[in-house]
This record gives C-alpha cells, sequence and structure tokens, in this order.
C-alpha cells in the first residue's frame, strides 16, 4: 500500500510541474492588426476578417489576430511606421502617403496601366523581389496589391470633357495624383481617404478620384452626384508585418503566415476588391447618383495629356540611378500576363 501512494504521489508532481508550460502554450499568440478602415468598408469584411479566420484555423488556434479598425492606434498616414516600430504587429497602408520615402513603387500609380484588382495585384507581386523588396526592408511584407482604376466623382458639377475639369477642387492623397489632377486642369487638394467624406460635405473639394468600391465603403454616395468613367489610375497598397514579431514566431506559424501571404493573399484581396466594384455602383444608383462613360476619343484626349506624367517619372529616376525604364518594361510585360 505505501508503494501505491507513492506512484500517486510521483503522478501528482509530475503533472503540477507540467501543467504551467502546457498551459502557456495553449495560449495562442495575439498579434495586433491596425486599420485605418471602418467596420462596414469592404476590406474590412470582405479581407481582413476572412484572412484573420483563416490564420487562426490553419494554425490551429495557435495565432489569434485581433483588428483595431477606424484608425483607433493611429492615423492611415502613420501606419508604416506604427508597425515598423511595433505599436502594432499588423497593418496596411498606402506607400504615397508617406511622399519619397518609396521612389520605384511610384511606377505603380503611373496612369492607365492596369485593368483590374486581381491581374494587377498578380502583376505587382510577380516582380516585387526584384525592383521592390529592398524598399521595405524594415519590415515584413505580406503582400502588395492595386486597387481597381480609379474615376471621377463630383458632388454638383457634370464632367463631359477635359475643360470641364479646369478649376475644379479635386481630392488626391498621393504625389503621383496630385500631378494627375493638376495636369488634367484641375486642383489637387491632398486629403487622407477617411476623411472625404467630411471635405465632400463641407465643400472643401468639388469631387475627388476613387474606384467604385470605395463610394460604398466610405458611405460617400450621398455627397456625390455625377461620376465619370475614367478607369485613369491606380494606387498600391500593401499589408506588413512587424519584422521581429514575425521572427519570434515558431518556423511552423511563420509557414502559416507565408501561405496565406505572397501572390496567394494579393489574388484574394484584389479579388474581393474586384467583387466589391459593383456594390459601389450599386451604391450610386440607389442615391441618384449618374455614370457617365468618357467615349473612347475623349477618354484617349486625357491619356495623350498625362503622357508627359510618365516622361518625367523615367527621368528622376534615372536621375535617381534608379532602374525606371527596365522596371516599367518589365511592369508592362507582367500586366500582359496577368492582367490583359
Amino acid at each position: 500500500m505505501p508503494h501505491a501512494w507513492m506512484v500517486l504521489a510521483l503522478v501528482l508532481a509530475l503533472v503540477a510541474t507540467s501543467s504551467g508550460p502546457l498551459a502557456a502554450q495553449a495560449k495562442p499568440i495575439e498579434l495586433r492588426f491596425s486599420s485605418w478602415v471602418g467596420t462596414v468598408h469592404g476590406h474590412h469584411t470582405g479581407v481582413m476578417v476572412p484572412w484573420a479566420k483563416m490564420v487562426e484555423d490553419k494554425s490551429g488556434g495557435r495565432l489569434k489576430i485581433t483588428i483595431y479598425p477606424g484608425s483607433t492606434l493611429g492615423k492611415a498616414v502613420d501606419h508604416y511606421d506604427m508597425v515598423k516600430d511595433g505599436i502594432a504587429d499588423m497593418g496596411f497602408t498606402v506607400p504615397g502617403y508617406t511622399p519619397g520615402r518609396f521612389p520605384v513603387i511610384t511606377a505603380l500609380e503611373l496612369p492607365l496601366l492596369f485593368k483590374s484588382s486581381r491581374g494587377g495585384s498578380l502583376a505587382v507581386m510577380s516582380i516585387f523581389d526584384k525592383y521592390f523588396k529592398s524598399e521595405f526592408k524594415d519590415v515584413k511584407v505580406l503582400w502588395f496589391w492595386v486597387h481597381p482604376p480609379g474615376h471621377f466623382h463630383l458632388a454638383r458639377k457634370q464632367v463631359r470633357v477635359l475643360e470641364d475639369l479646369a478649376g475644379l477642387k479635386i481630392r488626391a492623397a498621393t504625389p503621383m495624383l496630385t500631378t494627375m489632377v493638376k495636369t488634367l486642369g484641375a486642383i489637387p487638394v491632398s486629403i487622407p481617404a477617411p476623411d472625404t467624406y467630411t471635405a465632400l460635405e463641407r465643400g472643401t473639394v468639388d469631387g475627388t478620384i476613387f474606384p467604385w468600391e470605395a463610394i460604398s465603403s466610405f458611405k460617400i454616395a450621398e455627397v456625390l452626384k455625377h461620376h465619370v468613367a475614367s478607369g485613369l489610375y491606380v494606387a498600391p497598397l500593401f499589408t506588413l508585418m512587424n519584422q521581429k514579431k514575425y521572427d519570434s514566431l515558431p518556423p511552423d506559424l511563420r509557414k502559416v503566415i507565408d501561405d496565406l501571404s505572397g501572390s496567394w493573399g494579393a489574388e484574394f484581396n484584389g479579388r474581393v476588391w474586384d467583387q466589391n466594384e459593383q456594390v459601389g455602383i450599386d451604391a450610386i444608383k440607389k442615391a441618384g447618383g449618374t455614370i457617365y462613360t468618357l467615349p473612347a476619343e475623349e477618354r484617349q484626349r486625357w491619356a495623350d495629356r498625362l503622357k508627359p506624367i510618365e516622361d518625367d517619372w523615367l527621368k528622376s529616376m534615372e536621375a535617381k540611378g534608379l532602374p525606371g525604364r527596365q522596371l516599367l518594361h518589365d511592369l508592362r510585360e507582367a500586366i500582359k500576363r496577368y492582367d490583359p
């Protein structure tokens, strides 16, 4: 009998000493994902929430991503540094929100390159390692994507020809878009996307340039009346992770992140944004807005006016010793393959 009690005591001791580490292992690693769009935005509902769930499921519950929406942790323009400095573990941002910091990636903002978000995003990721990765070496880039081609949206005045843009104040958030708006004869006003509704409502701007999906996502259909289908530009965006946080994960959990990133993440993201385009168009129709499609001849006039922007960009890349001409050639070849 004493022998039996000794065995039982030993078993209980082993359980007691092992329960601490087991409990620690059972607790998931929480990753803070900072977002500057609200919970009704298509990127939140269609990309971030499903993606976070995929990561959690694929990790067997060992990773848990908590999303902080609506600029809870910081403004849109601060998100790159927030993730780099560890204020957030993950986030997404627009490179153009920090002018001059990422010159090579501005190739993606040149006018009239892309036709869709899915195809364009895959084209970008196919040349990411060769041209863009080195610009973002202080963070872990999970994937890049481009939004669907953007159009002009006006609060009061209908625009049908190039000359109608003269003197209109148009929201343009990045240096490239500012140049494009100015080249077309309008007056650019630099305002982050989340502030567009207020700017339109107060008359700070007469219009904005956005893909269709943004009309619904930012709830601005009610402060806009006229929409011009022009498809002149896209903006690149990317999902990023704090490098130290990524490196601290066990190899199998890093693989979970990797498997749901890269080209896979770009295609998933781009497909959702393309699908959300119709949601934006539906919001416009529901609000009683009008959509005017530029005739091919008129659109070519706009394209001809914008052509010097590409020439100037190439000169600026050459002046900085950057491979702008080869990059643009390879980008166009990638677009032919993925976004014809």
